[in-house]
């Protein structure tokens, strides 16, 4: 009875405690503000994966801003937070998530600038990757740190650095897998223009361990990696006669790692570097022709196309192949408008590669031609003919369409795209790929506020030769906006080859050769639908409901994954108090990971009250 009453006595002070407008002045020079929200009600949870519960809850979040002497001296935040668990909050969490996010700025403005920031969070949600429908969902908890510093004094080179560390893990829901990643990130820049030349020299350090769970790989241990890599590199630019410029660069990068299996004796490492020099030339002699040529060299082809995948995944894979690989690309065209709307496009490309053991030369032609200006009023155009011949292959045709449309059918506004192309050339010569790409929108607004949308895309991809590497995806949306009524809904179907990283499954570039092991096929679909109601001033309701269905397959091991979302909230709000109430109900199985799914169900209801404290 006495914990009810002072829970009650908490609720009638966030109701009824008055507002303060001012900002908090601290001697001279120090000038603060702050405001925040805090929230107290009724909890319940209960579910496989929690005991059921029920309590009295009280949470909140603030801002604190301030500058001292003035806000190009020095300006601050911080954004604390405590016990926020709606999912539709700015902290995207489904559980009680307690952290902060806080940067200081210095000498803003000025000749010496820099910058200090440091998160912390706990208890929150996360996400291990999932293609082609939401994510699985993740619980932990993980710190940042961030600190840099530049010198811009004018007529000196100059000097920038940035150094950044963090550390971070989390649970799968419903299952016992648990993923880590630690990270350590230098960055150092500098630039100077000299005699018309702006130049530009940078250098990077990133150390990167993770510990990765391979229940989608079909095995039941953990992936260790322990990964270093050094980048330094030079640009320089220059402006030539007939409007034309030069553009120059180079990059020399390192890399090692050491990689090992948790219940296994497993052991690998891989150390390589690369370097890698590229050259462009540009002449635009009229406003209608325009010369250029390139140039690209790398002696480490393996390496860099390692790294492409590594920028495209954000993750580190599992599997790299050590193989000698070496690349040399020069090219030569023009390009030429004959009117406003219509123009031409052709280059000539030379190639040197050796990759597997074989060395290849050859050269291919290409040949564009595009118009702008709509055709019928609704359609525009581009089409390439490519025609190339190495020792492998002689000679082959590939092709690339383009075509864009759009016209206003009353008040219906309809546009769509359709890419398509055949037999292009990958980063290895003797490997084509092929895809098309297609979208349409149609949309139409109902009045002042009011509107409808819908929307559909898809995309076809993979390796001519090997049929193993297609790939599709198609998704489709549709909107509904009215005075009091808000609809969506949407559906998403995509399967393919993909690699395991450490920011979960990611799409299998259409590159051959890397990585040779690790693939995993994945068929998945996921489709939801979220409304809001207003049905009187101040008063919404919202709810949205997400199903996705999956199947992964590697090393002949499958695994079925299912995750199910059902979350409502009814919200009143009265001036600067909100009275709300809310339901969540969260399903995730994965049967790769031998447990049973989880399943937990929660409610709250409450009374949050926004607060200027000074």
């Amino acid at each position: 009875m006495k914990r009810v009453l002072q829970c009650a006595a908490w609720l009638l002070l966030l109701v009824a405690a008055p507002n303060v407008h001012a900002q908090l002045q601290v001697g001279d020079d120090l000038t603060m503000r702050m405001n925040g929200i805090l929230t107290g009600g009724y909890s319940a949870g209960y579910g496989t994966t929690v005991q059921s519960n029920h309590a009295v809850d009280f949470g909140g979040s603030a801002q604190l801003s301030g500058d001292y002497y003035n806000s190009n001296f020095l300006n601050f935040t911080a954004t604390p937070y405590y016990n926020r668990s709606t999912s539709d909050s700015t902290f995207q969490s489904l559980t009680d998530a307690t952290g902060i996010d806080s940067n200081v700025n210095l000498f803003t403005g000025s000749k010496t600038p820099g910058f200090v920031s440091f998160n912390y969070t706990r208890n929150s949600t996360g996400n291990f990757g999932l293609i082609g429908s939401p994510n699985f969902t993740t619980i932990g908890s993980g710190w940042s740190f961030a600190t840099g510093w530049s010198l811009l004094f004018p007529n000196k080179p100059t000097l920038s650095f940035s150094y950044s560390q963090g550390d971070g893990s989390g649970n799968v829901f419903g299952t016992n897998e648990t993923s880590s990643a630690s990270t350590r990130t230098l960055n150092v820049r500098s630039s100077y223009r000299y005699a018309g030349w702006n130049l530009n020299a940078y250098y990077q350090y990133l150390k990167f361990d993770s510990q990765i769970p391979l229940f989608l790989s079909g095995e039941s241990n953990t992936d260790i990696s322990a990964t270093t890599s050094n980048t330094v590199g030079a640009t320089a630019y220059h402006s030539l006669p007939w409007n034309g410029s030069v553009a120059l660069s180079f990059s020399h990068s390192n890399y090692s790692g050491d990689y090992s299996s948790s219940l296994s004796d497993y052991k690998s490492s891989a150390d390589y570097s690369t370097n890698i020099e590229t050259a462009n030339l540009s002449f635009h002699p009229t406003q209608k022709l325009t010369l250029y040529a390139t140039e690209n060299y790398t002696d480490n082809l393996n390496g860099y196309l390692y790294q492409s995948i590594l920028n495209t995944s954000g993750g580190l894979p599992l599997s790299q192949e050590d193989s000698s690989a070496k690349s040399f690309t020069t090219t030569g065209g023009a390009s030429y408008n004959f009117t406003h709307d219509l123009f031409g496009q052709m280059q000539v490309t030379y190639y040197q590669q050796s990759y597997f053991g074989n060395t290849y030369d050859g050269s291919y032609l290409s040949a564009t031609v595009g118009y702008n200006k709509r055709i019928l009023n609704t359609f525009s155009v581009s089409a390439s003919l490519i025609e190339s011949t190495n020792e492998f292959t002689n000679n082959s045709v590939g092709f690339i369409g383009n075509l864009n449309g759009f016209h206003a059918f009353g008040d219906w506004l309809v546009s769509g795209n359709l890419s398509y192309a055949q037999n292009v050339q990958t980063e290895l010569v003797t490997y084509t790929t092929s895809y098309y790409n297609y979208s349409g929108n149609v949309h139409r607004r109902l009045g002042r506020g009011k509107q409808i949308t819908f929307a559909y895309n898809g995309t076809h991809s993979g390796l001519n030769q090997d049929k193993d590497s297609y790939s599709y995806s198609n998704g489709f949306s549709a909107s509904l906006a009215l005075r009091r009524l808000t609809f969506g809904a949407n559906y998403v179907d995509s399967k393919g080859l993909s690699i395991l990283t450490s920011t979960g499954i990611q799409p299998l570039p259409p590159t051959p050769g890397l990585p040779p092991l690790g693939q995993i096929a994945y068929n998945g679909h996921s489709y939801g639908a979220n409304v809001g109601i207003t049905p009187i001033a101040r008063m919404s309701l919202t709810a949205s409901y997400t199903n996705a269905m999956s199947y992964t397959n590697a090393n002949d091991l499958e695994s079925k994954n299912r995750t199910k979302i059902f979350y409502t909230q009814l919200q009143y709000r009265l001036r600067r108090v909100n009275l709300f109430a809310g339901y969540t109900r969260f399903f995730q199985g994965i049967s790769g990971a031998g447990t049973p799914p989880g399943n937990d169900y929660s409610y709250f209801v409450g009374v949050s009250r926004w607060f200027n404290v000074f």
